[in-house]
């Protein structure tokens, strides 16, 4: 007998291969192949009728993959199982599951913050972000925090706004506005409504005059050099920010959910991942009993995942830690509350008209683009692209 199994992050490999490892004192005779491909091969696999047993999925609308008979349903299953679906988060829940389907285990997700480094907040005599507190509040804070030289020139940055689009949407969300409707098949009345619109261009404002905010995006390799560096007083990234920092970064640094901008509540976004079974799975019964050992919070490898990103759910996150870390409980706070953005809805087709790179020239065009023509515009091309082909394909 052999399974079969793609994932398209070499990080993931660690948990899988002690996944695989656990397994096999159980099922003895069993292959077990892991393939590290990335997301456009894994994605043609799919396409061309020849899926591995477990698929990795990354967020994108589960509901798709259920109705095209890409992902196997579950739910029968997790009712037999050791572990009920009560034990996943809220969000977590939501994003796995359509219409009483489950398309796949959750095993990690990932969601937008920020952390403030608490001795230049002392030193200049601010107080600390608090739960609940308001987008006026945070531009006040950097103005405060941003210092300068003798020449007028910045040398530390009050904040650091990441130039893509995901930081926006929960912000849009708390102004009254969104990217999509909430099954994600219309732009027209959400991505071009004044709220939404108002919240991006607050976003944008961030960066003009340069000194609020330096202009450049922060990858992995680089956080740790702005840490040494303190470069900036404020970061609004995502959670993986955590991961690199060294015990006297955890000392130096505070965490907060982001602020809201307008009066409406703030549900955060959330990315999760996990695993399904295929439709085409050789043997169902023996991909399932391999899903739970790799996702279950109760398996070894279940709790792994919360080394590598945020638990998904509520014993993984007591038994990593997570829950009373000072840095991560913030984000795990969240997690019930918190909500799939438009992107996950629309299976990224979103991104073929707006993205990051569209944004970021936005940002250095300023005062010179047209926000509400421009984003009435995407609107309409992605309504009429979703009309035409009454739906997408993946």
């Amino acid at each position: 007998m052999k399974l079969t199994i793609a994932a398209t992050e070499t990080k993931n490999l660690k948990v899988l291969e002690l996944a695989k490892a656990r397994f096999a004192e159980q099922h003895p005779g069993v292959t077990i192949e892991i393939e590290i491909v990335p997301k456009e091969i894994l994605k043609q696999m799919v396409r061309d009728g020849h899926p591995p047993d477990l698929i990795e999925w990354y967020g994108s609308d589960i509901g798709r993959l259920l109705d095209r008979g890409i992902l196997m349903d579950l739910a029968p299953m997790v009712a037999e199982a050791s572990f009920e679906l009560g034990d996943f988060f809220t969000s977590v829940r939501s994003a796995v599951t359509d219409q009483g389907m489950i398309g796949a285990l959750p095993v990690m997700a990932e969601m937008p913050g920020v952390f403030y480094n608490k001795r230049h907040f002392d030193e200049a005599g601010v107080s600390y972000p608090e739960e609940g507190w308001h987008w006026d509040d945070f531009i006040k804070k950097a103005r405060k925090l941003t210092v300068y030289d003798a020449d007028g020139d910045v040398v530390r940055y009050g904040a650091y706004m990441v130039p893509r689009l995901l930081p926006i949407e929960p912000l849009a969300w708390s102004n009254g506005g969104a990217f999509l409707s909430e099954e994600g098949m219309k732009a027209t009345g959400y991505l071009d409504d004044t709220a939404t619109i108002d919240a991006i261009r607050k976003y944008i404002e961030v960066f003009y005059p340069m000194e609020l905010t330096p202009f450049q995006d922060v990858g992995h390799e680089t956080w740790v050099s702005c840490f040494n560096h303190q470069r900036m007083s404020m970061y609004y990234d995502a959670n993986w920010t955590i991961k690199p920092m060294k015990p006297m970064h955890r000392e130096l640094f505070g965490a907060v959910m982001p602020p809201r901008m307008g009066d409406g509540p703030y549900p955060n976004i959330v990315q999760v991942y996990g695993y399904g079974i295929s439709t085409q799975a050789s043997d169902a019964e023996l991909a399932w009993a391999f899903l739970q050992e790799l996702a279950s919070p109760y398996t070894e490898a279940g709790q792994e995942w919360a080394k590598h990103n945020l638990a998904v759910s509520r014993p993984v996150a007591a038994s990593s830690g997570q829950e009373a870390d000072p840095l991560y409980a913030p984000f795990i706070a969240a997690m019930d509350s918190a909500r799939l953005g438009a992107f996950d809805r629309s299976s990224m087709r979103l991104w073929k008209y707006w993205n990051n790179d569209l944004l970021r020239d936005w940002i250095v065009r300023g005062g010179r683009i047209h926000l509400e023509k421009r984003l009435a515009e995407i609107s309409r091309e992605y309504d009429r692209e979703y009309d035409k082909a009454g739906e997408y394909d993946e």
